[in-house]
């Protein structure tokens, strides 16, 4: 049975779509590769993916809006106070009658680029380069800021103002990974203090993931709270984040100048429309991290003539380079732009040692 509800009421209401149906993800992909030199192998490539029916959740009533010409009962204006009565079901709130449906759609495009050296005189390699877009119906994810019913942000009647950069998404990103085992004396003697190292490590390089800049709304006149900044109009994209060095820029990341509240179009004077921002419309901060491990490996020919010991030292952001999380991106928070934590740990180094026979 169905609670009961009146006009007055505030019910949540929370469904599965009659028209769910099992996502569909295609594939496709073209890759090159060729011998650069002995031992080293050069591919490139192109990689795609189109996903459709795939699952998201939006709320089915929104808010309609009302005119002279099309009044909504009897209502021909839209304002802030009479939000109950514009909404299609009567008592239920606009951003809780939320429905998990399949009509969610992705795309992503790759250029891929690696060079592989195959491990000869006790050096290898493997750098690869990744050049690529990912956008989505639902780009911002999902919100909970508000109401934390998981809608997602802006007009939920409007896939294209949804459509934009996935929150994952990151433009560029550069991996390089090699080991290199030193070259052992061949005096027994020496072998045993100089013989057995060896060095291994990864560098990662990549750009900030997609960012969309949310507004927490509570005039908005639809009744959808969870929305998307609007544009001030006086920068350019390259002016959306704050120049200079991230450590410069923790208290304000985003150029709040770049952003306003949506233009306010409700007959009460204080009703807003949607916010005009694009999804996935910034950057967080970039990546750069090194892992780095050493070892030496020692035999014990005295156990067995396969037996070993090796003692193994593990530094992971061997750097100890700070490399920090994303900024709050509410534009109605007061830590609007404030990155508050890191996305790596510091240097953690731990030893290991291990016997094999």
């Amino acid at each position: 049975m169905f609670p009961a509800y009146s006009p007055a009421s505030t019910t949540t209401m929370y469904a599965v779509s009659p028209y769910f149906r099992s996502a569909i993800i295609q594939q496709y992909s073209l890759n090159l590769q060729t011998e650069a030199s002995e031992g080293w192998l050069l591919e490139v490539g192109y990689v795609g993916t189109h996903g459709s029916h795939l699952v998201r959740q939006r709320s089915l009533n929104q808010a309609l809006s009302a005119s002279a010409e099309d009044p909504t009962r009897g209502v021909s204006t839209n304002t802030v106070a009479n939000i109950a009565l514009r909404l299609p079901v009567l008592g239920i709130l606009p951003d809780s009658g939320v429905e998990m449906e399949s009509e969610g759609g992705s795309s992503y495009n790759g250029f891929e680029v690696s060079m592989t050296k195959r491990l000869s005189h006790g050096f290898q390699l493997l750098a690869s380069y990744t050049f690529s877009k990912t956008l989505d119906t639902d780009g911002a994810d999902i919100n909970s800021t508000s109401s934390g019913n998981g809608l997602t942000l802006g007009d939920q009647n409007s896939p294209i103002m949804r459509w934009g950069r996935a929150s994952f998404d990151r433009t560029h990103r550069f991996v390089i990974s090699g080991v290199w085992e030193f070259p052992s004396p061949t005096k027994a003697f020496e072998r045993g203090f100089l013989g057995g190292w060896g060095v291994s490590a990864i560098a990662t390089i990549q750009s900030g993931k997609a960012t969309t800049i949310a507004d927490t709304n509570p005039n908005n006149v639809f009744g959808i709270s969870e929305d998307k900044a609007g544009l001030s109009g006086t920068c350019t994209k390259s002016q959306l984040v704050t120049n200079g060095p991230i450590t410069n820029k923790l208290d304000h990341y985003f150029n709040a100048s770049c952003f306003i509240t949506p233009p306010v179009i409700g007959a009460d004077g204080i009703g807003t429309g949607f916010g005009n921002s694009a999804t996935g419309i910034t950057n967080g901060p970039g990546q750069a991290n090194i892992d780095l491990a050493i070892s030496k490996t020692t035999p014990l020919r005295w156990l067995s003539d396969r037996s070993s010991v090796q003692f193994r030292t593990e530094m992971y952001n061997a750097l100890n380079h700070p490399q920090f999380a994303d900024p709050d991106n509410d534009f109605a928070s007061p830590a609007f732009g404030v990155i508050t934590r890191t996305s790596v740990n510091p240097r953690v180094v731990q030893f290991a040692l291990k016997l094999a026979f």
